[in-house]
């Protein structure tokens, strides 16, 4: 049964307050809420988790264990906008993490799926995770992907689902945000 090395990576990535605003789907806010959110952030940093899963072609897997689920489910629970923002803050985190690791993916660049071969899976599961065969993981704020940063949509397990792949005319969607 072959397992892959699991190496603890110690990443605090920096608030990225213009990815912040465009996953919370804002335009701006204001001090008192800039507050709140960087409060959310300090608190939720320790369960922050990243590892290194390989070696020199190995991938990298980052999210937020479930308590920080937990805690957003809540908050969605009681105010849906609150739950929203909250939602962003860990999508941020997440992002944030990223690109400290990997700059190369940029604004525009995708972190590729793997495969959930058998040691991957294996490999996962030595850290409390599933990953199905869909290459979802059972935390809700997750990602894993090769490290360093290689391959693209050529390789992505999710390639045939992506909505970049599908050649889809938005532009009647986008037209009613234009006017």
């Amino acid at each position: 049964m072959k397992i892959l090395s699991i190496s603890e990576l110690d990443v605090q990535p920096e608030f990225d307050f213009s990815t912040f605003l465009f996953l919370a789907q804002v335009d701006e806010i204001g001090p008192q809420e800039m507050l709140s959110v960087l409060g959310t952030w300090e608190k939720w940093r320790p369960n922050l988790k990243v590892y290194q899963l390989g070696e020199r072609k190995g991938h990298v897997l980052v999210y937020l264990e479930k308590k920080v689920e937990d805690e957003v489910d809540a908050i969605w629970n009681a105010s849906p906008s609150e739950g929203f923002k909250h939602e962003a803050i860990a999508q941020t985190m997440i992002m944030g993490t990223l690109k400290a690791l990997m700059p190369e993916l940029g604004e525009k660049e995708c972190a590729p799926v793997p495969e959930p071969t058998k040691p991957l899976r294996r490999t996962l599961e030595k850290l409390g995770l599933d990953l199905q065969e869909s290459g979802a993981i059972n935390r809700k704020y997750a990602t894993l992907t090769p490290y360093p940063h290689r391959y693209g949509c050529e390789r992505c397990h999710l390639k045939d689902s992506c909505i970049k792949n599908m050649n889809l005319d938005l532009s009647g969607i986008m037209k009613g945000k234009t006017e």
